[in-house]
């Protein structure tokens, strides 16, 4: 049966004229048994981000009137810098990792000040984090309850179920790391991995060369995992054009 456009209209916007957007949301509501994992590569400002977080928030908090698929979602980000280093973070893991999620809380607002535009029901939206959770730095403190972040490096020998895990800047991550996220996996888990290749900011990789892509080749045999491209700009319309002459330039002088 094919989909209507009214289903891809998530906390107030309309994700159904953008194909790569509309894919990656149906892809993250297909059954977590036939698709556990989501691979999502674009280039700056093509939303990937912003539309993984639509489509899991969809999921978990039963948008629409659905039925809550999962408990919540957990946010994992490589802590990596551009350029130049802050140092060492003094501090709880939470003092240390808050800076990172700078994006993420952006992504949520948007989503949410959109929602509150067309006028949705506020009880689904603005979720107030739990008591129980404490005194939070401030970018957890404006997170809601059901998105937890995570440093990747306190994963090893958990597991992870009735949630979506939206791992985001892929990019940076060592092919280790990608295999230790995805042996994370446990029951009623689905995993969205998103990258821009163009956009490394660790040493000894490339655009054609890394192990974000190479860990989606990896899982590519298995049947198990899904590959989505965004390419339509979703920030500026020159935006793509922009970050295209900058990666052509470096690798032109990469090569000589």
């Amino acid at each position: 049966m094919k989909s209507k456009s009214s289903d891809y209209v998530l906390f107030g916007v309309d994700f159904s004229s953008n194909e790569g957007q509309k894919e990656l949301i149906r892809n993250i509501r297909i059954d977590h048994t036939i698709k556990p994992v989501v691979f999502c590569v674009g280039s700056a400002g093509t939303g990937k981000t912003f539309a993984a977080l639509a489509g899991a928030l969809g999921e978990v908090r039963g948008y629409g009137g659905n039925h809550k698929k999962y408990k919540n979602i957990y946010y994992v980000r490589e802590p990596v810098e551009i350029g130049h280093r802050l140092g060492y973070l003094k501090g709880t893991e939470e003092d240390k990792y808050a800076p990172y999620l700078g994006p993420l809380l952006d992504n949520y607002l948007h989503l949410m000040a959109f929602a509150s535009k067309k006028g949705e029901d506020k009880s689904n939206l603005y979720l107030k984090r739990k008591e129980s959770d404490g005194e939070l730095p401030f970018m957890y403190s404006r997170l809601p309850s059901d998105i937890i972040p995570l440093a990747p490096e306190f994963l090893r020998g958990r597991s992870f179920d009735d949630c979506i895990i939206i791992v985001d800047e892929a990019q940076n991550l060592t092919l280790d790391e990608l295999q230790t996220l995805v042996t994370r996996i446990g029951s009623f888990c689905k995993m969205i991995i998103i990258g821009s290749p163009n956009q490394i900011d660790i040493p000894g990789q490339s655009e054609e060369n890394n192990d974000f892509m190479t860990a989606y080749k990896i899982l590519e045999p298995t049947g198990l995992v899904s590959l989505i491209k965004l390419e339509a700009p979703m920030r500026s319309s020159f935006v793509v054009d922009f970050d295209l002459r900058f990666t052509e330039y470096k690798e032109k002088k990469r090569k000589k």
